[in-house]
């Protein structure tokens, strides 16, 4: 029902283990010799002969995450999926099927208003805002008996995975008089 967070997850994970070897060689190693450098003394001098090497090196990797981030901002900010529903030979777009069930969701007593977005395999996503006082079992009751059943019906499917919010709606102000 949600969007997958497996991509952003195993970078933050790579990338944080990463550091924390980095951070822990440095402060290793400085911690064993205080009055030698980080890098050993070989390695500074392969690398000082070796210049170039060592710039295009480095410049690669510099160009190669600054890729990797932006791939990963990216995938982190796109748009989500809306899928189009194939029944039979009628193609029901996600929008009319979002605004089908929004309609019959709102008819529901004790409901103020409803979001309703399709995504996945499809899948429904429900923000109901409920008037004060309302019975939630009854809405719950209700949203299942005849809103969902009623979409699972016009999709010919047996299950429709569904993520339901209910929010409450701003209580009416009232003046002291």
């Amino acid at each position: 029902m949600n969007r997958s967070n497996r991509t952003e997850r195993v970078m933050a994970f790579v990338v944080g283990a990463l550091a924390l070897l980095v951070g822990c060689a440095a402060v290793g190693l400085h911690r064993f010799a205080v009055d030698r450098p980080v890098l050993d003394p070989v390695v500074l001098d392969w690398a000082r002969g070796h210049v170039v090497a060592v710039r295009v090196g480095l410049g690669v990797l510099g160009v190669l995450a600054v890729v990797l981030g932006l791939r990963w901002a990216w995938c982190a900010i796109r748009p989500e999926r809306r899928p189009d529903v194939l029944l039979d030979d009628v193609v029901v777009t996600a929008k009319a099927l979002a605004a089908a069930v929004r309609a019959d969701a709102e008819q529901v007593d004790g409901v103020a208003g409803a979001k309703v977005s399709v995504v996945g395999t499809p899948a429904l996503r429900l923000r109901l805002t409920l008037r004060h006082g309302t019975d939630v079992t009854r809405v719950w009751r209700e949203l299942d008996d005849r809103v969902l059943s009623r979409a699972r019906a016009a999709l010919d499917v047996e299950v429709l995975p569904t993520a339901v919010r209910l929010d409450l709606a701003k209580r009416p102000r009232q003046r002291v008089r």
